[in-house]
C-alpha cells in the first residue's frame, strides 16, 4: 500500500513539475514574442496575399498541341514571427499527381527585394527567388538564373508574375526565356479567389 502511494506521488510530483515547466516555457515564448522588433514597412506590400485561396490551375502540358491541364488547388497564406515572414502552404493535384508546398517570403532590407524559400513534394522540390513589387504588380525571378546585379545570366530564366491584384483575388503565372529575356512564354497560370 505505501509502495503504490509513493508510486502516484512521484507520478504526480513528474506532472506537476512537467505542467509548470510547460507554462514557464509558454511564457518565455510569449515574453520573446512581445520583444521582436517591428517588421520592416515593406512586409506591408503584400498584404493583399494574406489569407485563405481557392485556386485554379492552368498548367501547359504540351507546347505542340496546345493542352493544358486545369486543376482545383488551395492554399493558406499568413504572416508569421510576428509579422516579420509570410508563410505560404500550397496543396492539391498538380500534373494530375498529390502536392504540397511551403514557402517563405521576406523583404530583405540589405538588397531591397523580395526574397523566397520554396520546398515542395516533387523530386528536386527546391528553389530560391527574388523579386520586386511596385506598381500593383509582383515580379520575382528564380535565383539560379540571375547575376547579381539582376540581369540574366545566359539565355534561360524563369520568372512569376502577380497581377491582377484585387482585396477578393489576384493572378499569377510562371513564365519562361530561352533568348535572355527578349520574349517570355507563359507556361502555367494560377487564378486566386479568396475562400469564404
Amino acid at each position: 500500500m505505501l509502495h503504490g502511494l509513493q508510486v502516484r506521488l512521484r507520478w504526480l510530483t513528474t506532472a506537476v513539475v512537467g505542467l509548470m515547466l510547460f507554462s514557464f516555457s509558454a511564457l518565455a515564448q510569449e515574453d520573446a514574442m512581445t520583444e521582436l522588433p517591428p517588421p520592416n514597412e515593406h512586409m506591408q506590400d503584400l498584404s493583399w496575399f494574406i489569407g485563405e485561396w481557392d485556386v485554379t490551375s492552368r498548367m501547359l502540358m504540351d507546347a505542340g498541341t496546345g493542352e493544358w491541364l486545369e486543376e482545383p488547388l488551395h492554399t493558406v497564406h499568413t504572416y508569421e514571427m510576428g509579422g516579420h515572414i509570410i508563410f505560404e502552404h500550397f496543396f492539391g493535384p498538380l500534373g494530375g499527381e498529390p502536392f504540397e508546398a511551403w514557402s517563405l517570403r521576406k523583404y530583405n532590407e540589405n538588397s531591397g527585394k523580395w526574397e523566397q524559400r520554396w520546398v515542395d513534394t516533387a523530386p528536386g522540390g527546391f528553389a530560391n527567388w527574388i523579386g520586386s513589387y511596385a506598381d500593383n504588380q509582383f515580379i520575382g525571378y528564380a535565383m539560379r538564373f540571375i547575376n547579381d546585379d539582376g540581369s540574366i545570366k545566359d539565355q534561360t530564366a524563369y520568372r512569376e508574375v502577380f497581377d491582377n491584384i484585387t482585396e477578393d483575388g489576384f493572378s499569377w503565372r510562371f513564365e519562361q526565356t530561352e533568348d535572355g529575356g527578349a520574349t517570355w512564354t507563359v507556361t502555367w497560370t494560377l487564378e486566386y479567389v479568396r475562400a469564404d
